[in-house]
């Protein structure tokens, strides 16, 4: 878990400062690990190559300190479900600290530009215009349409921190007594 804490905390991208610079004055001192773990939550394979070596990295490392392929795909798994513990811990603090809804200041050398390149923004962005390019209507299949890649993004890195973990455990050299 601290694999994937520190990794997402120090290779987050820059987009992200922004938002939490603009942000953070009104949400209190815990928007920034909220936004960390948001973005280790929802990872796109195909742009965010990082964030799924970080998580390749923590499973990779837990399955070979668990030693076993049973073993490490808990480890995997709890990896994964401990960073929703943790984002329902963050933004908990954040409602208990008080959210100030004043105005929203722009900080110096940030802008809306930079928000919109963050990887998650720029995939949603991809995915809508071209339903909005389309003159039919927003029905049940365009919805599907916009979950889809978040289902996806979703699950990437449970997937990937329990095949991560279960090839550690295979390379793992066995203990002979």
């Amino acid at each position: 878990m601290a694999i994937v804490l520190i990794g997402g905390w120090f290779l987050l991208p820059d987009g992200y400062n922004d938002l939490i610079a603009i942000f953070a004055p009104q949400f209190g001192n815990f928007m920034r690990p909220t936004v960390v773990m948001v973005n280790l939550i929802l990872v796109n394979p195909m742009s965010n190559f990082t964030m799924i070596a970080v998580w390749a990295g923590a499973g990779f490392v837990g399955g070979v300190m668990a030693g076993t392929k049973k073993g490490a795909f808990v480890v995997g798994l709890m990896v994964w479900l401990s960073c929703f513990g943790l984002i329902a811990l963050f933004v908990y603090l954040l409602f208990i600290g008080g959210i100030g809804l004043g105005s929203f200041i722009v900080p110096p050398g940030s802008s809306i530009v930079d928000i919109l390149g963050i990887p998650i923004i720029q995939g949603m962005i991809d995915q809508i215009l071209p339903l909005l390019s389309g003159l039919g209507g927003f029905d049940l299949s365009s919805i599907l349409t916009l979950i889809t890649p978040l289902l996806m993004w979703f699950f990437t890195p449970v997937i990937v921190v329990i095949v991560a973990a279960i090839v550690g455990a295979v390379v793992r050299p066995k203990e002979e007594f």
